[in-house]
């Protein structure tokens, strides 16, 4: 997780956006708002990466431990195939969803 501290700085929404969109819109939904064509069946939903409540209480590595360990008790599997620099550029590209808080 060091490493992946070290590369917030120089991470690239744009290439996690690819990321996302080739690994996480099936559940996530293509705006990231958790309203995939795969949410319907879920009991526990997906998350909604546009609210800025969700990211109030979240750190940028809490977010990364998720995707890369996945969440046990709920239907988000681990991503451990992406490499540390993907998981950066994805976080920076979910958190660039996020909407102001009101």
């Amino acid at each position: 997780m060091i490493l992946l501290l070290s590369l917030a700085l120089a991470a690239d929404p744009a290439a996690g956006k690819a990321v996302f969109e080739a690994n996480c819109t099936a559940c996530h939904g293509i705006a990231g708002d958790g309203k995939g064509p795969a949410a319907m069946a879920l009991k526990v939903k997906p998350a909604d990466f546009t609210q800025a409540t969700w990211w109030s209480t979240r750190t940028d590595t809490d977010v990364a431990a998720s995707i890369r360990s996945g969440k046990p008790g709920t239907p988000m599997s681990a991503f451990t195939q992406l490499t540390d620099v993907q998981l950066s550029n994805t976080v920076a590209y979910l958190r660039s969803l996020a909407k102001p808080a009101p």
